[in-house]
């Protein structure tokens, strides 16, 4: 029976049993032209033995006239059934059902008119019990088979002349096969769909690794550019500032209305622009220690916001919402500052006509609430991050700028990283930019500012 469960539910996944397949005939799936197939094998057989054997002895003209409009009957009923799946798709499990109370009433028949109790004909409680416990499962079998043993006593006189031990045992294997047939089915179920659950787990699974592995040849790959970069900006850094002090000499040599001074003096921009862009290669491959001392936020926002070249005539207006009393960070001051330039630096260029360019610095609790961190918040009103650009807005060398390296923002948030922090960046296209840096609080100013504010109530 299990080797007969195995073969039959290889043949399709038994959740939907008519639905899951592609349509091959009629509109039925490949377990359906089974059944079908069965039917017809039903048919053929049960008139092939009726032909072949006696219905009864003596021969019963009547009986035989009788059994074989019972096939005719049979076999309008299956072709009607298949005929209006055909018409009427998709509500073939429910004509299965149908078909099933016409079966078993076939079944009842041919047992009465072929010799009741005597006859062989009952085995076929057995096939109707066994396909329908393994086409619907454990309860629909077990129905089938309560109800062949509630109307097979029915077939003959009573007391039945097999005896009642042998009528309770035909019955009892009613009720075995049913029970059987659908636990096995049960549990093949069970077993396809863990097995269609786990291969869809490991595709899942070997996807990542190769997306893991695609990542990691990029990260050799911009590993090796990055190595390659940082010599080459050490080697090139040198020179431009040879250059750069010629350029000084010779700008002092000049009167100040010469004018060649204006020429000197783009020259030294770029000049200055190409030694930003060598020092931020040269810190992206090879990134200093950070040097971490006491200090309060305010101070390196303050020194950043000094330092922000904005030029003359420019409509951008920097507005300052610095909290006061803030707790000592344990900060180094320079990264931290080259972090928050860059930022400011990215603000001021989205805002070439002008705008607005806020921050603020607050004491805050984190998401669980148990800890006190010092939120930095840097926001303008430009043009706004595009909403598919915003989980990448961090990653080296990415940029949506004619003239940008895509490294300023990935130094600035590599910064954050180092001091145990978390950088992130909120916006909606033509509302602006909100950038958020949240930096803890060591452990020992939590507790002194937990203490200030209980003895302040």
């Amino acid at each position: 029976m299990t080797t007969l469960a195995q073969a039959l539910l290889t043949m399709v996944d038994m959740t939907q049993p008519s639905q899951r397949i592609p349509d091959l005939w009629w509109g039925l799936a490949p377990i359906d032209c089974w059944l079908a197939a069965l039917r017809g094998a039903a048919l053929l057989g049960g008139a092939a033995w009726g032909m072949v054997h006696p219905l009864d002895h003596p021969f019963d003209p009547e009986a035989h006239r009788q059994v074989v409009w019972l096939f005719v009957a049979f076999a309008a009923y299956s072709a009607l059934l298949y005929l209006v799946n055909a018409l009427r798709p998709g509500r073939l499990l429910l004509l299965y059902r149908i078909a099933m109370v016409l079966d078993l009433a076939f079944i009842f028949i041919l047992v009465r008119l072929t010799g009741g109790m005597t006859s062989n004909f009952y085995l076929a409680f057995y096939l109707l019990i066994a396909l329908h416990a393994f086409y619907f499962g454990l309860a629909t079998g077990a129905a089938v088979a309560i109800l062949a043993g509630l109307v097979y006593p029915f077939a003959d006189v009573w007391p039945p002349p097999i005896g009642l031990s042998d009528l309770a045992l035909r019955v009892g294997f009613f009720l075995l096969v049913g029970f059987c047939m659908g636990g096995l089915a049960e549990r093949e179920r069970r077993e396809r769909r863990l097995t269609v659950q786990l291969n869809r787990e490991l595709r899942e699974r070997q996807a990542h690794l190769r997306e893991a592995q695609e990542q990691l040849i990029r990260s050799e790959r911009l590993a090796t550019v990055g190595e390659l970069a940082a010599g080459l900006a050490h080697d090139l850094r040198n020179p431009l500032a040879g250059v750069s002090g010629a350029l000084h000499v010779l700008a002092g040599q000049l009167p100040s209305d010469d004018p060649r001074q204006a020429l000197l003096a783009e020259i030294q921009a770029q000049i200055a622009r190409m030694n930003k862009t060598l020092t931020d290669l040269l810190w992206h491959a090879r990134p200093p220690t950070p040097q971490c001392l006491p200090l309060n936020v305010n101070e390196v926002v303050e020194q950043a916001l000094w330092f922000l070249p904005v030029a003359s005539g420019s409509k951008i207006e920097v507005v300052k919402h610095l909290q006061p009393g803030l707790p000592p960070l344990r900060l180094d001051p320079n990264l931290l500052h080259q972090a928050l330039l860059n930022i400011l630096v990215n603000g001021r260029q989205a805002m070439p006509e002008g705008g607005q360019l806020t921050v603020s610095t607050g004491l805050r609790r984190n998401l669980l609430g148990k800890e006190q961190v010092v939120e930095v918040t840097i926001a303008d009103t430009g043009p706004g991050i595009a909403h598919e650009n915003l989980p990448r807005i961090f990653q080296p060398f990415f940029t949506t700028k004619a003239q940008g390296t895509g490294l300023g923002l990935a130094i600035a948030a590599r910064i954050v990283e180092q001091h145990g922090g978390r950088i992130w960046v909120e916006s909606e296209a033509g509302k602006g930019a909100t950038f958020r840096i949240v930096l803890p609080v060591p452990a020992e100013d939590t507790a002194r500012s937990q203490a200030n504010a209980i003895a302040a109530r």
